[in-house]
């Protein structure tokens, strides 16, 4: 599909979620606007078509009620709570809206993220074909690149990056590798079975960010957070099972139920001195003694 046409039906999907209900007619007065406006109107006809390509890829579908001929999503609650769908509209709402303003490029400054995007496309759809890849990867522990024959099983996003995760042929556990140390993948003619009885939010339901560490245990953990940084903390929950306990003018106490991982560790020293944990104990331990190692390196 050409990327131009893909782009256009998330526009038009984005378009009818932002407006609720709204006619051909002003689709096509935004479409004007729009940054892949071709200078001509959609007509009805080619528009009926987009509905039926945007059905059959996002599982998005566009109804048309005819007392007042106004198109809307079917379904509302449940596309604006689809996970893939709606970061797939978030972010093409962002692209459009920095791809409109190109003309102020010295006065915005975008992150650099690693790149996804020669692997992605090939892995989804070896995930959904069931297909076993053939992948060539530099690990930062590794000097030499080291190949597997993987089944790929979900992708995950976490801090930017992009992550598949998946079973290597001959190797025990689930893996989870990194696509910006990918190297090299193709899809080969092996197949493999997905099992039924994974679902990549459950494999995550009990942890912070992309590592799952099997020797903790899923527990309570309590947190102070200044005053001054607990609204970044209700505006952005740092995991599902996030509570606010205890509120005062000085502090707030906000609860978890998760695995204290190294990845759960890194964000809690990222908030140095506005951030102190109650418990578990142990948690707390772990926290001290990584603050007096640092301590030692500016002694």
């Amino acid at each position: 599909m050409a990327k131009n046409l893909l782009a256009r039906y998330i526009w038009e999907v984005s378009t009818i979620y932002r407006a609720k209900r709204i006619t051909l007619k002003e689709i096509n007065d935004k479409w004007c606007d729009s940054p892949y406006y071709d200078g001509k109107d959609i007509p009805r006809r080619t528009f009926d078509y987009h509905r039926k390509e945007i059905e059959m890829l996002f599982d998005v579908n566009i109804v048309c009620d005819k007392h007042d001929n106004t198109y809307r999503i079917e379904d509302d609650e449940g596309f604006k709570n689809g996970e893939v769908r709606r970061w797939l509209i978030n972010t093409f709402a962002m692209t459009n809206a920095i791809r409109e303003a190109r003309d102020l490029d010295d006065r915005i400054s975008l992150e650099q993220i690693p790149s996804a995007e020669p692997y992605l496309s090939t892995i989804i759809q070896a995930i959904r074909e069931q297909k076993v890849l053939n992948m060539n990867y530099q690990s930062f522990e590794r000097d030499a690149l080291t190949q597997h024959e993987l089944m790929p099983y979900a992708i995950k996003l976490f801090r930017l990056r992009w992550y598949v995760i998946g079973k290597v042929k001959d190797k025990d556990g689930i893996r989870i590798y990194a696509m910006d140390r990918i190297k090299h993948i193709e899809q080969t003619d092996g197949k493999f079975k997905y099992p039924k009885q994974f679902n990549v939010h459950e494999y995550y339901r009990d942890s912070f960010g992309i590592i799952i560490d099997d020797t903790k245990k899923c527990e309570l953990i309590r947190i102070k957070v200044m005053n001054h940084q607990a609204d970044y903390f209700r505006s952005l929950p740092l995991h599902p099972t996030q509570k606010e306990v205890e509120t005062t003018a000085e502090y707030s106490i906000f609860e978890y139920r998760l695995k204290p991982t190294y990845d759960f560790e890194q964000e809690i020293l990222s908030h140095r001195e506005d951030v102190e944990v109650l418990e578990p104990a142990s948690l707390r331990k772990v926290i001290k003694e990584s603050i007096m190692k640092m301590a030692k390196l500016y002694a």
